[in-house]
């Protein structure tokens, strides 16, 4: 019987390993292998924007520095940068303001805005000032990865 489940696990482990070795030239057949996952693994072997991906977006195949891609639930998702859209980053999602939001309040109260130079990039929520006190006014949606939702569209070709 022992050695029946020696057997067993090996054959486990070498089919694990065979998994995890089989490469993709397209983000397609890898979303549907791994995933999800935040950033393609050395298992993705194709390039970052593959020429049917640049026409979904309207980039050219050379303009891969403008978007990033990953895998959620098996579907590949897309984000282009832009102002204010950090594509590489997870979402601060904390609702306790920084100690600079803070700051920039007790500076300039009642201010309808906190601009992102202040907030950072990465957050979710946009910030006022009521009076001294900085308060949350909006928040975006983040999915389960930490990512804003709003900023990442599936895409397939």
């Amino acid at each position: 019987m022992l050695k029946i489940c020696s057997w067993l696990a090996l054959f486990l482990a070498l089919g694990n390993a065979a998994a995890l070795a089989q490469t993709y030239a397209d983000p397609i057949p890898y979303c549907r292998a791994v995933g999800t996952i935040d950033k393609p693994d050395a298992r993705y072997t194709g390039p970052k924007l593959p020429a049917w991906m640049a026409e979904k977006l309207n980039l050219k195949p050379d303009q891969d520095k403008f978007m990033e891609w990953r895998c959620a639930d098996h579907q590949v998702l897309a984000c282009l940068y832009g102002a204010n859209i950090p594509c590489d980053s997870k979402a601060f999602t904390s609702r306790k303001p920084t100690q600079a939001v803070v700051d920039y309040c007790k500076q300039n109260p009642d201010s309808s805005f906190v601009p992102m130079y202040v907030t950072g990039h990465e957050t979710s929520l946009s910030w006022a000032c009521h009076g001294p006190r900085p308060v949350v006014i909006r928040s975006e949606s983040v999915d389960a990865q930490g990512y804003v939702k709003a900023y990442w569209k599936a895409v397939s070709p």
